[in-house]
């Protein structure tokens, strides 16, 4: 939809950015020609010319194609929606009309993606709704120097107080707008009655997150803002030596994502100790026993400790990024919100005064204790049985005499199969148990689905470790398999993680670019797709074409206007095909449509768990196992910094600390313990520092040695805080400083209240004047009518009084009872 009376000036603009073509003389041009003409200069004949014409066929298609991946900047949009091809006219005025009529506060426009041949919803917000909905939300925001200082829960009525509310620009950031936005979106409910074709929502169900789970929805995706990304990308990606800019990462992409890169850099940071340090004791390490039992004993123990203070600095660590981020007191687990698939039934909240969705517990712990747990156990049971049988295969084959180099692989190869098949089809399984329990909050369905992963993940991460280390007792064989999976998990892992989805989504895109530029070469005209009007099935009508359909929700968009705000032309964003024709390029959001969407910091931490496991519970048998570590964790900063750069954008989300993987690496490092106490007793090297002890007095020694070791682990934990004192200082001084801020304020509204009321009447404040005026006129009359009166008395009494003298009789010899009575 565009205005008639647009000037011919922006026919050549798209989204508000002015199309500009490639000179006809660039450097690229100049050197395509340059290396035709060296081409048809070496070769002669016609085979030669035909070559040259294929490659300079070749050349022009891939320059085409890079000038039809040019992005095209989107505007006026936080988030998009985007359908599936095949969605109808009916799903798609069902979901506007809900939106529109129930969450008002929420700007919806409704445009067509050319290229990708989908409907997509851009969604944002005036700052007015953003002010109200970031309270509701409970948003964290600055508060100025002069009420106190620190972060606090933003309140419209007290907005004044907070540092830079002013500026509507700035004062909340892209990530905060979105997270904002997808607030909306979560909180629009069904009704008694709402029903989408087959399926049937129950009143206060979440509309949209039930869409997207059964599909009706393709995706929802918060879009980059290039300049922020740019300046991430040259403080972060290509800083290769430089500090993580964690700040700007969290003001970005939310505390959580900050929060992992925190942990991430505290984690290599501590691992520079155990990593140089091995290497000093893999460099001593000789073909002496007693050495060698000195180097193991040493490194076992340093590594033990080393762990504990770590994870203890990391939770003081953890604090001080949580108090400047304004997540350290994280309201209850019962005033949190509940997480958007949760279901249940509507009752009266105690709490919050209102109906709330709820599932009684009852119901999630018999499913837990009779469904989950079996179905788990058994999963175990089967990944270790299929281990234990590879292994006994490779047993076998080891020991034939007339076996092939290729057969000795065969049972290796068959066991890596059953490692993938078995971590996806448990990944599936863990996470449909996981929904069926049916959990109220987000961290709490995160924390148990960790807690099903994890324990298949050890199994299948260390089992192979376990069964060298106690069962074949070879801590030869045990420092080559530590060495080999390491290095293979670490390799494989980063390519798996950032190379792959970048290729993928570039691909993904060349081949639409091609394909653009195919059908434009050709002439041919874009596919019309399949249109309904409102109220049909999808079944009904297959004649409408993509331009009706168009028209049919614009004048939709066009006639309700509850989002409270002014659509002006030029402010319509316009990607249809008749904005894009003029010039070569995909739209912002048809890129990062095509771009792979970045899951969840699950699967970064699950990699790092492995990897702190290899170095503290078999590092003894290979030292050098952190040094490999650290030289992984310093690329994968940068590789998670570039997938994450390079993927579509997460929604941000507040989290106070790293939370259940602290607990999982805690209990690894207590495992730590009893796992390299049990390896000083099964490789021997008790035996050599102390020959003359028995069998029964090496093991009693081992378990004294434990006891005393994990006595100590307590130790450390109980004496080092949590939180350092300052922080605690500092939030002490904050909340004096607030509570003195708060008395002023009130002061301040009692006095303009006050005012305002006297401005608001001020004919009562008149009368009230002439009132007291009148009232001291009529006082000062009759205190002046006293005082005659008691002028004539006093002049009646002098008259009398000479009178009496005048006939010679005194007062004083006057009679008691006279003198009263004058």
């Amino acid at each position: 939809m565009e205005k008639e009376g647009v000037d011919k000036t922006k026919a050549g603009c798209v989204g508000g950015v002015a199309k500009t073509d490639a000179p006809s003389d660039s450097p690229g041009r100049r050197l395509q020609r340059q290396v035709m003409q060296k081409l048809n200069e070496a070769c002669e004949g016609s085979t030669g010319q035909a070559i040259a014409s294929k490659l300079q066929k070749t050349g022009h298609m891939v320059q085409t194609t890079m000038e039809w991946m040019r992005t095209i900047p989107t505007r006026d949009c936080d988030i998009l929606m985007t359908f599936p091809g095949s969605t109808g006219d009916h799903t798609l005025m069902w979901l506007l009309s809900r939106l529109r009529s129930r969450m008002p506060a929420l700007g919806v426009h409704v445009r067509y993606l050319p290229h990708l041949k989908v409907w997509g919803f851009y969604m944002t917000a005036t700052y007015d709704n953003l002010l109200r909905y970031a309270e509701e939300m409970g948003l964290k925001k600055t508060v100025k120097a002069e009420f106190g200082g620190g972060k606090k829960h933003f309140l419209c009525e007290e907005k004044e107080s907070f540092d830079g509310v002013e500026d509507e620009t700035t004062f909340f950031s892209s990530q905060e707008r979105q997270s904002i936005i997808k607030y909306m979106l979560d909180n629009l409910r069904a009704v008694a009655g709402d029903k989408l074709k087959r399926y049937v929502f129950f009143e206060g169900q979440p509309i949209i997150p039930k869409c997207l789970s059964k599909g009706m929805i393709k995706q929802i995706l918060p879009l980059h803002r290039s300049e922020d990304l740019e300046k991430l990308k040259r403080t972060w990606v290509h800083a290769f030596f430089k500090p993580q800019p964690l700040d700007y990462i969290r003001e970005y992409f939310g505390v959580k994502i900050a929060m992992y890169c925190a942990w991430l850099g505290y984690y290599t940071w501590a691992l520079i100790f155990p990593a140089f340090f091995g290497l000093v004791m893999w460099f001593w390490a000789g073909s002496d026993e007693k050495r060698d039992g000195i180097v193991f004993h040493v490194f076992a123990m340093f590594n033990v400790i080393w762990a504990t203070l770590y994870l203890e600095g990391w939770k003081r660590r953890s604090a001080v990024h949580a108090y400047k981020w304004g997540t350290l007191d994280m309201p209850s687990s019962l005033l949190q919100e509940p997480r958007p698939l949760f279901k249940g039934s509507l009752t009266s909240s105690e709490v919050i005064c209102r109906p709330e969705i709820t599932y009684p517990s009852w119901k999630r712990n018999l499913f837990y204790c009779f469904v989950s747990v079996p179905v788990v156990a058994m999963c175990l049971l089967v990944v270790f049985c299929s281990m234990l049988a590879c292994f006994e295969l490779q047993e076998v084959v080891n020991q034939g005499e007339d076996v092939s180099a290729v057969t000795r692989f065969v049972p290796k190869i068959l066991l890596s199969l059953v490692v993938m098949v078995m971590d996806e089809v448990y990944k599936r399984i863990a996470i449909w148990l996981n929904d069926k329990e049916n959990y109220r909050l987000q961290s709490t369905y995160e924390n148990h689905l960790i807690i099903k992963l994890v324990l298949f993940q050890f199994v299948n991460s260390f089992l192979s470790l376990f069964y060298i280390g106690f069962y074949l007792q070879d801590m030869n064989r045990l420092e080559e398999q530590l060495a080999a999976l390491l290095i293979t998990r670490q390799v494989v892992g980063n390519i798996k993680e950032a190379l792959v989805p970048y290729l993928w989504g570039k691909g993904r895109l060349f081949k639409m670019a091609r394909s653009k530029m195919k059908e434009q070469a050709s002439g041919e005209a874009p596919e019309s797709t399949v249109t309904l009007t409102e109220g049909s099935t999808e079944e009904e009508n297959n004649e409408s074409s993509t331009s009706d359909k168009a028209d049919s929700l614009e004048e939709e968009e066009e006639e309700v206007t509850e989002n409270g705000t002014e659509e002006a032309e030029e402010e319509i964003i316009d990607e249809s095909p008749d904005a894009v024709k003029h010039g070569k390029g995909f739209t912002q959001a048809e890129v990062e449509s095509c771009m792979q969407p970045y899951m969840d910091t699950f699967e970064d931490y699950l990699e790092m768990f492995i990897q702190f496991g290899y170095v503290v519970l078999f590092s003894p048998a290979f030292p050098c196992a952190a040094m490999c570590a650290l030289m992984n964790n310093v690329i994968e900063i940068r590789s998670d910094a570039f997938k994450l750069c390079t993927s579509q954008r997460p929604f941000g989300q507040r989290v106070e600390n790293i939370g259940m993987w602290q607990d999982v690496m805690e209990l690894m490092g207590m495992l730590a313990v009893i796992v390299n106490c049990a390896l000083l007793v099964m490789s021997g090297q008790m035996q050599h520092m102390f020959p003359g002890l028995s069998t029964t007095q090496l093991i009693i020694m081992a378990v004294v040695v434990e006891h005393a070791v994990i006595a100590l682990k307590f130790i450390l934990s109980y004496a080092i805080p949590d939180i350092p004192e300052w922080v605690e200082k500092e939030m002490a001084k904050v909340e004096f400083k607030r509570r003195q801020a708060h008395k002023k304020l009130e002061f301040l509204r009692r006095q303009n209240s006050i005012i305002a009321e006297d401005k608001s009447s001020p004919d009562k404040s008149q009368g009230k004047e002439k009132s007291k005026t009148s009232s001291k006129g009529q006082s000062t009359q009759s205190t002046e009518q006293k005082k005659e009166q008691k002028g004539k008395q006093d002049k009646s009494k002098t008259s009398g009084h000479s009178e009496r003298k005048e006939s010679g009789v005194s007062i004083s010899a006057m009679p008691e009872k006279q003198q009263k009575v004058d």
